[in-house]
């Protein structure tokens, strides 16, 4: 069996990882406690650079709008499964442990206990230390391909069984509304997002995107907290939850016409996702997420001890910006070449001997016309 996706290419969502990736890379620069100039800290641009964390939320819509029809696409739920595990494992795997002995031999290494959960990529209610700070949204990402494997194997047998589970996962997301944006990507997937009205405004996804950015960063200045994720009834008094929960749904609402536009490459900001730059962005994009950490992590501590900081001053996070950028993308594409594409896909090659050799544990059947190849 070969993964043939070359009919279900999208560019625009491919494009979009790209994007979201270079958001999550600038928001890793604006925290890393350099001194920047007040232009960078503070008013209008200081808040939007303060947005670039929540490109991780766009990456669960991507994960809402391919994954399903991943999932259709396979001889079954476990091939399913493993095949999942065999596209995050290597590249997550790779860079814990490049950081784990990077801490090791400045003296400050974590446990091997730690170490090995931080291998498993634990689901968000197990709360422990993230080694690589950017995997924590893996926890997530394996949440989601579980719920969505239980629901759809077990819907053609209990139908109202599926229905409790999926009520189950609502409300697991009340608790955890950073992966609310998972559902709009499903709703599009499926094509539940016809009306005449939703692609009347989905022709315009840079409004979109930015009200998005505007409603989740007003709640965490609202909430006093440093991620959307607090604003749970865990965090907040009932009555301040009641009065956020809204704006948690808007955002949401935001953010998934945001999604189907993109999807479809409407507006200036569909065509400049279609662009190569972005393209090639998009194809190293989760390498691009989980190795930027440790390069950085190396050229702070270089900056620091050959006194860069107190020369450059507030010119300091400028600086790192132009230093850590090239090394992160070079990194990652040879991550994407090795790791992404030769490991994955001898690991793929052999889950599909064992899917051949074996009968499907449940044979997906539905038809699916997917938007990306899933990845």
């Amino acid at each position: 069996m070969e993964h043939d996706t070359s009919a279900r290419f999208n560019p625009y969502v491919h494009g979009a990882r790209g994007l979201f990736c270079l958001m999550v890379f600038v928001y890793h620069v604006v925290h890393s406690g350099l001194p920047t100039f007040d232009l960078f800290a503070r008013g209008p641009l200081g808040e939007a650079l303060q947005t670039g964390k929540f490109g991780v939320e766009f990456f669960f819509g991507i994960s809402g709008i391919v994954i399903l029809p991943s999932l259709y696409r396979a001889p079954s739920v476990v091939a399913f499964i493993l095949d999942r595990y065999a596209r995050i494992l290597p590249v997550l795997w790779v860079t814990v442990i490049a950081i784990a002995l990077f801490g090791w031999l400045s003296g400050k290494g974590p446990s091997l206990l730690l170490v090995g959960a931080n291998l498993l990529a634990p689901p968000p209610f197990i709360d422990i230390i993230q080694i690589n700070p950017a995997a924590w949204s893996l926890g997530y990402e394996f949440l989601f391909y579980g719920v969505c494997t239980v629901v759809f194997f077990i819907s053609g047998f209990s139908r109202p069984l599926a229905l409790a589970l999926a009520a189950a996962s609502l409300i697991f997301l009340l608790y955890y509304p950073r992966a609310l944006l998972m559902i709009g990507g499903v709703l599009i997937a499926e094509k539940y997002l016809s009306s005449t009205l939703l692609q009347s405004l989905a022709k315009y996804p840079a409004i979109f995107f930015v009200l998005f950015l505007t409603d989740w960063r007003g709640l965490e200045l609202a909430g006093a907290t440093d991620y959307v994720g607090l604003v749970t009834p865990a965090y907040l008094s009932f009555s301040d939850w009641i009065v956020a929960f809204p704006f948690v749904v808007l955002g949401g609402v935001f953010g998934t016409i945001f999604l189907l536009g993109v999807s479809r490459g409407n507006g200036l900001l569909g065509r400049m996702l279609g662009w190569p730059v972005m393209q090639w962005l998009g194809t190293i994009s989760f390498s691009f997420y989980l190795w930027p950490p440790l390069v950085m992590a190396g050229v702070k501590l270089i900056m620091y001890r050959t006194g860069m900081v107190d020369a450059l001053g507030p010119g300091s996070q400028l600086f790192f910006l132009l230093v850590s950028l090239p090394p992160s993308l070079i990194i990652a594409t040879i991550s994407h070449r090795l790791l992404e594409v030769k490991v994955t896909g001898q690991i793929r090659k052999r889950i599909d001997r064992i899917s051949e050799a074996k009968p499907a544990v449940r044979p997906i059947i539905k038809d699916s016309t997917a938007l990306e190849e899933g990845t």
